[in-house]
């Protein structure tokens, strides 16, 4: 019987980690979470998903985060956005096979032996250079500060919410960068691995066949 597996993947903005992600997900034929992990949570939580998305990522600051009504559950929004996000990757973690981006995913699931995590990077240029054509951006240095400003909010976040440094390897199975094999170079990359490590491993889609 195929096992259930997860990749887990953290990834520097600018450096195509989320579609990267997402074209994983789809050869390998699993399950993709990213932001629709915000509508479950709220489901879940019962908290508007307005205000989640609009913690999506980031730390809970005590000094302008929102705290939720008096007479719900203590803490932050942030704050229990994490926690609920934290119980639904657990949860998707033991029963199917799937790709989850962001949200602290390997730190969630380091107790878990059925995971992959990877940790996209690429040159600063390259990333400028994805960004201005994916955002439309007209100047490098635009784009070099919308890179800046992503990357310290995903920085502060998951280094608030774990006990590791952004980017470093604690934690990590691989760190790839992106910009070396491209898009579809990386993915086949993954791909491969997923199939080393995990020979038993058939996709759903096929088994369903």
């Amino acid at each position: 019987m195929s096992r259930n597996i997860v990749i887990t993947i953290g990834r520097e903005f600018g450096s195509g980690g989320r579609e990267i992600g997402q074209k994983v997900a789809k050869a390998l034929g699993i399950s993709f979470y990213d932001k629709n992990l915000i509508d479950i949570a709220a489901k879940k939580s019962g908290i508007n998903s307005d205000l989640l998305y609009q913690a999506d990522e980031k730390a809970s600051n005590p000094f302008f985060s929102a705290y939720l009504p008096t007479g719900t559950d203590y803490g932050t929004v942030n704050d229990r956005l994490f926690w609920t996000q934290s119980s639904i990757i657990k949860d998707l973690a033991s029963k199917e096979s799937c790709v989850i981006v962001g949200r602290c995913s390997d730190y969630v699931l380091e107790d878990f032996d059925n995971c992959m995590h990877i940790y996209i990077f690429a040159p600063l240029a390259k990333r400028i250079e994805r960004i201005k054509d994916r955002y439309l951006i007209e100047s490098d240095a635009a784009a070099r500060k919308e890179i800046a400003r992503t990357d310290k909010i995903r920085r502060s976040y998951y280094q608030y919410y774990t006990d590791r440094k952004w980017g470093g390897v604690d934690g990590k199975t691989m760190a790839i960068d992106s910009s070396f094999y491209g898009v579809d170079g990386t993915v086949d990359l993954i791909v491969n691995m997923v199939h080393k490590k995990w020979p038993d491993f058939v996709s759903p889609e096929k088994t369903e066949e």
